[in-house]
């Protein structure tokens, strides 16, 4: 039996995929809602926890792809006017389908 990782995979664009690749970028943000709620927090209300971050630009196979390190739940924060969940990205282990010398 394999030991499946536990990924959480955020979906953003292209300008804000630049950035995370450039290593610009230590958190993501999702706004407080209870879709987030049920991905980020189990039923009890405790942070789940999660080995890997998957942030793709786009939804095709092909779209880039950045692995990090999970760094966990820093609470929230306002972010663009809106209250989100802060989520830290630990060390990027790798990156997919996009060129680092854009």
């Amino acid at each position: 039996m394999k030991n499946e990782k536990k990924v959480l995979t955020l979906r953003i664009c292209g300008p804000g995929f630049e950035k995370l690749a450039k290593g610009e970028t230590k958190y993501k943000y999702r706004e407080v809602k209870s879709f987030w709620e049920t991905r980020l927090f189990d039923k009890k209300g405790n942070p789940k926890e999660y080995d890997e971050i998957h942030i793709i630009n786009g939804y095709k196979t092909t779209s880039p792809k950045a692995i990090f390190e999970f760094g966990g739940l820093e609470g929230t924060e306002e972010y663009n006017g809106k209250t989100c969940f802060k989520i830290k990205l630990g060390k990027m282990l790798e990156i997919q389908n996009y060129d680092l010398g854009k």
